[in-house]
């Protein structure tokens, strides 16, 4: 069961009024009926067709509803008929507020032969044109026999969606806060909500006034704060919310406060020297609105002969000792006059120094930059470096994981194994240590004589002959051929300067 209180009041009307009116009249039948459909709410915007439905839920023959009434609570607290349907009496619209033209019910015939058949069930009623003083509390009643009335109670609103547009309120420059922006959001129902987005410390200062439609409000909300030169170009934003947006409008505004020129001049280098040409003095000027005016004059009240301006340009055709003096530039726009002033004092010569130093500062600049350039280039080759000994180190206990590639002999294993390498020459032994092989064992100038390698020696023996009785037979082995051709005594080589060959070559 639905309560009272649980209805939302009026946003443009007293409610005081309405809610013992409300009890009064749902305790007519003990409390508004669960059998009746009706929503607890409905909103309608200003100007448009509205529905108020309403169903019997309760089951049985169409007969059993005998009549269907609407009724409107009013403000003043008296209950008005506003709409009824009987079977065999037709419809009723007494209300001169609406009146036929603007009411009727949706899925009833306005003719008798139309209302053959009908779901009596079914009292959706249709409002048309809908106006500010419609809002209100409505009920919907069904007379039913045997079970007596039911009774449904609605909440309609009217709403109205507000038109909106916020602009900058171009200021002048000032000690006080003003404001600087406006946003108004026009004709809504209910008044909408308005604030400010912005980084500037100012305010909002709100205002409501009357819409341009009946029971409509206009909202104005202005954004003041103490105006300077920084705040002129500045954005800020208008938010407008309502309950007809999806989502909140935002509006952006662009800042304007006035203020006179802020004046400076450039274009002197201290260096200016009798007989310098072109030199140029530059008036720059910040200012809202745009400068309307540059007079150029001196602290004596002319210009030199051969200064000549252009706007905010003075031009020095040729310097000489008049220029040596104070310049001044007056600027004037709109809200006020600006001046600042240049001082130009005139050398003899040109100021070497000053070249000077302006050279050591490029040299300066360009040292900087070779030096960075070098420590750049010295940082990646040490980069590089480290990063190739990284390499190596990885191969190097790769190397070491695995087995060994190679291993040396021991000294006494390599004195036992013959030598295949490249033939070498040794020293032949002599005859003594060979048991009676013949030799020539020296030349006249006693040099000995040396001769390709036979098997390896150690100590003078062959590796191969374990003694000397083994060398006697080895040596008697020899080819009897080759055992003619030798001698059997040094002397006997001498004796005839014959060819002479050891029987030890053919070994």
């Amino acid at each position: 069961m639905a309560r009272a209180a649980a209805l939302p009041p009026s946003r443009s009307s007293p409610t005081l009024p309405l809610l013992p009116l409300l009890l009064l009249l749902l305790g007519e039948t003990g409390a508004q009926d669960v059998r009746v459909r009706i929503p607890p709410e409905l909103r309608g915007r200003l100007g448009d067709t509205v529905k108020l439905p309403c169903y019997l839920l309760s089951q049985g023959p169409e007969g059993n509803v005998s009549q269907v009434t609407w009724q409107r609570l009013n403000p003043s607290g008296d209950i008005q008929s506003v709409a009824a349907f009987h079977p065999s009496h037709g419809f009723s619209f007494p209300s001169p507020q609406f009146g036929k033209e603007r009411l009727s019910f949706l899925n009833m015939g306005q003719s008798p032969g139309a209302r053959q058949g009908l779901d009596m069930r079914d009292a959706t009623l249709v409002l048309q044109g809908l106006k500010v003083e419609d809002e209100g509390n409505y009920s919907c009643e069904f007379a039913t026999f045997p079970q007596g009335t039911s009774r449904g109670v609605t909440w309609l609103r009217t709403i109205a969606q507000p038109q909106n547009h916020a602009e900058a309120q171009e200021v002048t420059l000032s000690s006080g806060p003003v404001p600087v922006a406006r946003c108004v959001s026009s004709g809504g129902r209910p008044p909408a909500r308005i604030s400010w987005l912005s980084s500037l410390n100012g305010e909002a200062r709100e205002s409501q006034a009357l819409g341009p439609l009946p029971g409509t409000v206009t909202v104005t909300s202005r954004y003041t704060l103490d105006p300077s030169n920084q705040a002129n170009g500045a954005k800020v934003t208008c938010k407008v919310e309502h309950e007809t947006f999806e989502e909140p409008v935002l509006l952006p505004v662009t800042l304007s406060v006035r203020y006179p020129p802020e004046v400076s001049i450039s274009g002197y280098d201290d260096n200016w020297y009798l007989g310098r040409s072109e030199a140029t003095l530059n008036c720059d000027v910040d200012s809202n609105p745009e400068p309307t005016d540059h007079v150029w004059s001196t602290s004596s009240g002319t210009l030199p002969a051969s200064a000549k301006p252009q706007g905010p340009r003075l031009i020095i055709h040729s310097v000489d000792r008049l220029v040596n003096t104070t310049f001044i530039c007056t600027v004037t726009n709109a809200v006020g006059t600006g001046h600042a002033e240049q001082v130009v004092f005139v050398r003899e010569s040109p100021n070497t120094a000053g070249a000077g130093a302006t050279g050591g500062i490029i040299g300066g600049i360009i040292a900087a930059i070779i030096a960075t350039a070098v420590a750049a280039t010295g940082i990646l080759i040490c980069r590089q470096q480290r990063k190739e000994q990284r390499l190596q180190a990885a191969e190097e206990e790769e190397d070491l994981e695995g087995p060994p590639s190679y291993k040396a002999p021991t000294p006494k294993t390599k004195a036992e194994e013959p030598e295949m390498d490249m033939p070498r020459y040794h020293e032949l032994p002599t005859l003594e240590e060979r048991s009676g092989s013949l030799l020539l064992g020296a030349t006249s100038l006693g040099s000995p004589i040396l001769v390709p390698p036979g098997p390896p020696v150690v100590e003078g023996l062959p590796l191969d002959l374990e003694d000397e009785d083994d060398d006697e037979d080895y040596l008697d082995k020899i080819n009897p051929i080759y055992d003619a051709l030798s001698y059997s005594s040094p002397s006997d080589s001498y004796q005839d300067k014959g060819f002479v060959m050891s029987r030890a070559m053919y070994v």
